[in-house]
């Protein structure tokens, strides 16, 4: 009964901070000058995170109180993990390059950046070269996912021009805002680098900061440079996020992945 108890009042305190959190979230969006469309954009974008963050503070717990969180807890769940345990393993398979059409843009629903860094990989091991534009900062792609790479920061935060700086330590940036430019970066490195690989994440930060028709429109002008110079774009989304309207005529401008 204590143990149930103790329970109960864990469970109810948690979910009590999960709430205030998510109030002071909402709260401070409202107090940031977005419109509403805004601000349902980057709620959904922050509910399809919350698989991560708690993970995260799972972890956080776990370390702290220096317990398994992921061990069987039942009579049930210790059988199940031993008849996977004493399961025939599966051998594993090369997985088989994924090829493109050069040219092609595509968009990956996979806002994890799994699936496009696997075939950034993929571009890269075959001679390729690559170009990341990513809202995740720059050292974090690297860290998290060992991309070595060009890459450019989409922020608004102060930082240093593309191309300007020889500090290794510094990442370019360019503004979400600053379209010309970004479209600029995209179509000077596949000019230089024909067939090279481009991935450009963060269309739903685009999106917050800019007209939707003014999103399509750079779009629909990268894309033809893409593939005049036969290079590779990939653009990851959460599909989640974006009104259904938005999202058709996102994917009118790009495959789907």
């Amino acid at each position: 009964m204590p143990d149930e108890e103790s329970y109960a009042k864990g469970y109810l305190k948690g979910y009590e901070e999960g709430l205030k959190d998510a109030w002071e979230d909402l709260i401070a969006l409202t107090m940031k000058g977005y419109t509403s469309r805004e601000i349902q954009i980057l709620a959904k974008s922050n509910k399809s995170d919350i698989p991560q963050k708690v993970e995260m503070r799972k972890k956080r717990v776990a370390r702290e109180l220096d317990v398994d969180l992921d061990a069987p807890t039942t009579k049930e769940e210790k059988k199940v993990e031993l008849e996977n345990a004493t399961e025939k393993p599966m051998v594993a398979r090369p997985t088989e390059p994924v090829i493109y059409e050069p040219g092609s843009t595509v968009i990956i629903h996979d806002h994890r950046l799994d699936a496009p860094v696997s075939l950034m990989k993929q571009q890269i091991a075959s001679g390729k070269k690559a170009l990341c534009i990513v809202r995740t900062h720059p050292d974090n792609v690297k860290k998290k996912h060992g991309l070595d790479c060009e890459m450019i920061w989409l922020t608004r935060t102060m930082g240093v021009e593309p191309g300007v700086s020889d500090d290794p330590d510094q990442n370019p940036y360019v503004s979400p805002t600053d379209l010309p430019k970004l479209t600029t970066i995209i179509k000077t490195f596949s000019t230089k680098n024909a067939g090279g690989t481009i991935m450009l994440e963060g269309l739903e930060y685009l999106m917050t900061q800019n007209d939707a028709r003014a999103i399509l429109k750079f779009l629909s002008s990268v894309k033809d440079q893409v593939y005049l110079s036969k290079a590779f774009l990939m653009l990851p989304i959460d599909p989640t996020v974006f009104d259904e309207k938005d999202l058709k005529a996102l994917e009118r401008e790009g495959g789907e992945e």
